[in-house]
């Protein structure tokens, strides 16, 4: 496929999205699909289109990476305050008055369902030309928490 053609696949996909949308969505492609597929000429493809919606600085991204960094603070207040709270409640109330909110945490913490500031965390991510997350408490917690682990026993190894 030409520089061309994917150029008008561009200016297509403008003219029933808007800019933000339209990056979102190939990002969202580009990682679900391109990624996962063996067909060499479609990864390349959806490659090719996710790298037409790749921004360069502006000052406007400036502020977008100011927000996104407000976004994952507020989130992981969030999350520790959900955490704490789950352990705490039950000491502070009778259990007619903290289980239904333990039972809200964890059905919140542990469905499929996606966060509405994750949401939020990937549209921006996707507007800045990053990658998306799949769920917070993995991408923030969990994965660097297994990095770390997995240098420690390589450095006890050693």
């Amino acid at each position: 496929m030409s520089t061309g053609d994917l150029q008008k696949l561009s200016e297509i996909l403008n003219e029933f999205l808007d800019e933000d949308q339209a990056r979102e969505f190939t990002s969202k492609v580009e990682q679900e699909i391109a990624r996962k597929t063996d067909d060499k000429t479609l990864r390349t493809l959806l490659q090719t289109l996710n790298s037409l919606y790749t921004i360069k600085p502006k000052r406007r991204e400036y502020f977008k990476k100011s927000i996104l960094a407000l976004v994952v603070t507020v989130h992981m207040f969030v999350v520790v305050i959900n955490i704490s709270a789950f352990f705490v409640l039950p000491f502070l109330y009778p259990l007619w008055m903290w289980m239904p909110v333990n039972s809200f945490i964890l059905t919140v913490t542990f469905t499929r369902e996606v966060c509405p500031l994750t949401r939020l965390e990937n549209y921006l991510r996707t507007s800045l030309g990053m990658r998306r997350i799949g769920g917070f408490i993995g991408h923030y917690i969990v994965k660097p928490a297994r990095k770390a682990n997995k240098k420690y026993r390589e450095r006890e190894v050693k």
